[in-house]
């Protein structure tokens, strides 16, 4: 999910000089007390970018003795290439996107990485200068070839997986960036299925109305259930067409909506 020139303002030399941190290798190999600066921040197209281990937890970037070091694998598949590590040879192998559509077989059936982001953008109604990519890479997943698409716009993130023969969309989620909205309910108390012991809260009914909306017509509910999550109502509401699953939370408040998931049931 990038455009051409990703790194261009960004800092190419950040990756001529980063530790291997994402895939779980040592920094240093003896043990020595050092002093770092930890506030490094990498920004891509003007929005800021925080690297993430595997588990999808942050990993700090930091500066010493004037370099600047930044985890391998979150930076390089932010920039769409492919990342393994030999550990025989403590060696972490990078592979351009291109390489690797190159080297399978039937790589000349692929719909490509731009014609993905294209069938992205159109779902989501969002226009490419109103984007900023941070991930379109090919990938298997269960011996399916697809194309991972991650993208931000405005105050949502956009996560896609698209059949890279077809150019069907596979799975869809999007969610808001700022999970604290004004008007957000902190206080209440009782039971968290129970409205009437929170009378600031949205009814289900309205919730399921709001994410029937969302969702196609011929959707149906399965579960619509009242939560509190660190301190917030949200309604979760799950929906089934065929064999299409929609999952989505709702700011039982405000009626937003905070996440969005669809994933296809092969």
């Amino acid at each position: 999910m990038k455009k051409k020139g990703f790194f261009s303002g960004f800092g190419a030399g950040i990756l001529t000089t980063a530790l291997v941190l994402g895939l779980g290798v040592s920094a240093f190999a003896a043990s020595r007390t050092i002093s770092v600066d930890d506030n490094i921040r990498v920004t891509i197209n003007g929005a800021v970018f925080s690297p993430k281990d595997a588990n999808g937890k942050d990993v700090a970037l930091f500066s010493y003795n004037g370099t600047t070091y930044a985890p391998v694998r979150a930076i390089c598949e932010a920039a769409g290439l492919e990342v393994e590590y030999d550990s025989a040879t403590y060696t972490a192998v990078l592979t351009t996107a291109d390489r690797v559509a190159a080297s399978d077989p039937n790589s000349g059936s692929y719909i490509g990485v731009d014609k993905a982001k294209s069938i992205a953008l159109a779902d989501a109604g969002v226009n490419a200068a109103d984007a900023v990519f941070l991930k379109a890479k090919l990938d298997r997943d269960d011996g399916r070839v697809e194309y991972e698409v991650e993208f931000y716009s405005g105050s949502r993130e956009y996560d896609y997986d698209i059949d890279a023969r077809t150019g069907a969309i596979l799975s869809r989620d999007w969610e808001l960036d700022d999970y604290y909205l004004s008007g957000t309910h902190t206080g209440g108390t009782g039971n968290a299925g129970s409205t009437s012991a929170n009378p600031d809260v949205i009814s289900a009914e309205q919730a399921q109305a709001i994410a029937k909306a969302q969702a196609p017509s011929t959707a149906t509910v399965v579960k619509c259930k009242l939560d509190q999550d660190d301190g917030r109502w949200v309604y979760e509401v799950e929906l089934r067409d065929g064999r299409t699953e929609y999952e989505c939370d709702i700011n039982a408040v405000t009626g937003v909506i905070l996440d969005w998931d669809m994933d296809y049931d092969d």
